[in-house]
């Protein structure tokens, strides 16, 4: 009976402790609405690809330029490449002003003007609460088949602190920032039509 006093109190107390709940996140459009560009204008947005350390349902973060933290109880609410294609053509469709903006995949018996195709790599926040966007991309317009520009953009936004709720609404930032740069190579090749 004295042994089993003592165990059964290690049990009760290890059956009292609870691991920490875990948070959910996920990116939000920010871009501004304006005045539509083109009516009828049909967008394809994606693929988005996205460096391999990002494709997973923790939240990234680094510990300097080589070392990354994945926090294990703040995570993506679903599936992270999508939520970033799908935020991303709500922002290009408010900044374009049309509804025709579609996010991959989308059906094949549609007709796009134009696509770009997106390449992530890297979107994190560092330790001083900057959050830095690489991304490569592609504008292609569909009718003919033709690659109109290849770019790179570097954008960087700082969180307002080192909650993981003001780093995602950053990156949400970032990306209605990537938009706004899409949106005008996509004017700019709409207008030389």
């Amino acid at each position: 009976m004295k042994i089993l006093l003592p165990l059964l109190v290690m049990l009760l107390g290890g059956c009292a402790y609870q691991s920490p709940s875990s948070s959910f996140y996920v990116l939000s459009a920010r871009a501004q609405a304006a005045q539509p560009v083109q009516p009828g204008l049909l967008l394809g947005v994606g693929p988005v690809n996205l460096a391999d350390y990002l494709d997973r349902s923790q939240i990234v973060r680094r510990n300097s330029d080589v070392s990354l933290k994945m926090d294990e109880f703040h995570r993506w609410a679903g599936d992270h490449g999508k939520n970033i294609t799908t935020v991303l053509a709500e922002d290009l469709a408010r900044i374009l002003g049309s509804e025709g903006v579609l996010p991959y995949p989308w059906s094949s018996s549609l007709d796009l003007d134009y696509q770009v195709l997106v390449d992530i790599n890297r979107f994190d926040a560092a330790p001083d609460n900057l959050i830095v966007l690489d991304a490569q991309w592609q504008l292609f317009r569909k009718h003919p088949d033709r690659l109109l520009q290849v770019k790179r953009s570097h954008i960087e936004t700082r969180a307002a602190d080192d909650s993981h709720e003001a780093q995602v609404e950053a990156q949400s930032q970032a990306l209605a920032q990537l938009g706004e740069i899409i949106a005008a190579a996509l004017k700019s090749a709409a207008g030389n039509d």
